[in-house]
């Protein structure tokens, strides 16, 4: 029988390269996927500081069911066997400095927001050691494997979107298989990239929500872009003049309202108001008097303190890690 073709390895500089040259198209549909990730973690613990540290804590729980594998190479981690896993493994534990330096939320909200989850049962702690860990409890079951499923079929799709550019013949239902068969595998890279780009924006503008709102008025910005220019022609230290250049045709279909980033966020329409005024104060928006509706700000060059060339090589880098690891993972299965 003749070997099937051998997919040479898919390096991170390739998919770094691929997402420059074809990011009008992608960084939508990367900008989607992340804003679905970030609702759900807001809409499940009330807030993504909250959600962030049960990222940092599930990932080492992920790292550990993987761990398994050094006693058996063919242990079963996929998303079927995740509640047997959850329930099998030593759960590992981190100090709330650690949970800190991981996330870079001050210690002091970290304190608080690990507070509110142990009570509402997210999270326990060991009282000696003074060490926190992820629990799922039978409660949670049917919340946390909907949840999963629905970024399974999100992130598949982005995958998808990536693999069709560098012509590799992988289909949607392919990817999906993959990743749910080797669950925890894929999810412990995940979340380690979900956690290395939440703390970038952490540490940038200190806000986690704010980052939130300003990715529902980039996604129709980027929707309705003008494709006549290019990141390649104005360079990724201009990359919010390409995001907020959009066709005049469909400028007030690119402009957001407090009410509809409310309702697709779980953010309060009060503290929606806020923090759009608040973008509007750093000129990364402007607003309109008479809809009161908001729109990138395109002229401004206070608008680079939040879309950076930093930034979005950041992004770039860390996310064609991540992708390359999950390209060649899935071409070897």
């Amino acid at each position: 029988m003749e070997a099937s073709k051998k997919i040479p390895q898919i390096k991170p500089e390739v998919i770094s390269e691929l997402l420059v040259n074809h990011f009008e198209s992608m960084l939508a549909n990367f900008y989607e996927m992340q804003s679905s990730f970030l609702c759900d973690l807001y809409k499940r613990y009330k807030g993504i500081d909250s959600g962030n540290i049960i990222l940092c804590l599930a990932r080492n729980t992920h790292l550990e069911i993987i761990r398994m594998r050094e006693k058996n190479l063919n242990h079963d981690v996929s998303l079927k066997n995740f509640w047997f896993n959850i329930n099998s493994i030593n759960k590992p534990t981190l100090k709330i400095i650690s949970i800190v330096n991981q996330t870079g939320i001050p210690k002091e909200t970290a304190r608080r927001k690990i507070k509110q989850l142990m009570n509402k049962e997210y999270i326990m702690h060991n009282e000696k050691n003074k060490e926190y860990f992820w629990t799922l409890l039978p409660k949670h079951k049917n919340a946390y494997t909907d949840v999963v499923n629905r970024e399974i079929e999100i992130i598949s799709k982005f995958i998808l979107l990536c693999s069709n550019a560098l012509n590799l013949n992988f289909s949607l239902e392919k990817i999906k298989i993959e990743v749910k068969q080797q669950f925890s595998f894929y999810w412990y890279h995940f979340l380690s990239y979900e956690l290395n780009w939440i703390k970038m924006w952490q540490q940038n503008i200190k806000d986690l929500d704010l980052i939130l709102i300003t990715l529902q008025t980039v996604i129709p910005a980027l929707k309705y872009m003008d494709k006549k220019i290019s990141l390649k022609e104005i360079g990724l230290e201009n990359t919010y003049k390409l995001i907020g250049k959009t066709k005049k045709e469909k400028f007030s279909d690119s402009s957001v309202s407090a009410t509809s980033i409310s309702e697709i966020t779980g953010l309060p329409r009060a503290t929606c108001i806020r923090k759009l005024n608040k973008l509007v104060e750093l000129e990364f928006l402007i607003k309109e008097t008479k809809t009161k509706r908001f729109y990138i700000n395109q002229s401004s060059g206070k608008s680079k303190k939040i879309i950076t060339k930093e930034a979005v090589n950041s992004t770039i880098k860390s996310f064609s890690i991540f992708l390359s690891i999950v390209l060649n993972s899935i071409a070897s299965s």
